[in-house]
């Protein structure tokens, strides 16, 4: 059994430019596939791209048999596809791409931009997976630089994915606290506390998290 929680809303401007995507593999109801993306704000094109860019990777992880799924060069591959995808739409601006299969046993994925993940694991340590990843060049450049991730999930794991909204504001310190001490949805509610602005209760930026955690 898998829990998920996600929250995503717009901070700063009229359209939330983040996107992601989650749904179950085709061949088996017990395996994840999970998107996020984050568009690059100031020029046009951003909220285009991450939508366009999460769509393309769940639908294409979802032709892929299982096995490959195991594999970060599977990953690399699918997030190169993406790119070339996005770059080709005239609409599309440049986004940041996270993209990743996860089970009771293992999470596997590649990633690229500056949203992050996080692992914890059954002795309360938290792995940032996603900490090797490049920013530049973005997705929707054509020149995309993916980076593959994976790892062990221990009982009672959680995985934490988030656009740059939540930690640039929470900070990694708060966020690695938080996820020690909550679980579910009072961690996605504390973490929304942390981020918000004092007196206008909006955030300084599009804010996206989507957790999963071991059900048992």
């Amino acid at each position: 059994m898998c829990g998920i929680y996600a929250f995503s809303e717009t901070g700063g401007h009229a359209a939330n430019e983040d996107a992601f995507a989650v749904q179950r593999h085709p061949e088996d109801e017990t395996v994840w596939l999970c998107a996020l993306a984050d568009g690059q704000g100031g020029r046009a094109g951003g909220a285009r791209a991450s939508q366009l860019s999460c769509q393309t990777l769940i639908e294409a992880a979802g032709r892929q048999p299982l096995k490959r799924l195991a594999q970060g060069a599977t990953w690399v591959t699918l997030l190169r596809q993406v790119d070339d995808v996005v770059a080709a739409d005239p609409e599309a601006g440049l986004t940041t791409l996270i993209g990743f299969r996860i089970c009771d046993q293992a999470v596997t994925g590649a990633s690229n931009g500056d949203s992050a993940m996080l692992a914890f694991g059954a002795d309360g340590r938290a792995q940032e997976l996603t900490r090797e990843q490049h920013k530049n060049p973005p997705v929707g450049s054509g020149f995309a630089a993916a980076v593959p991730f994976g790892g062990r999930l221990t009982q009672p794991w959680m995985v934490l994915a988030m656009s740059d909204g939540v930690w640039k504001y929470c900070g990694w310190d708060r966020i690695r606290d938080y996820g020690c001490n909550f679980r579910g949805a009072a961690l996605v509610e504390v973490l929304q506390r942390c981020a918000r602005l004092p007196g206008s209760g909006t955030f300084p930026d599009d804010f996206t998290v989507v957790m999963f955690q071991d059900g048992k």
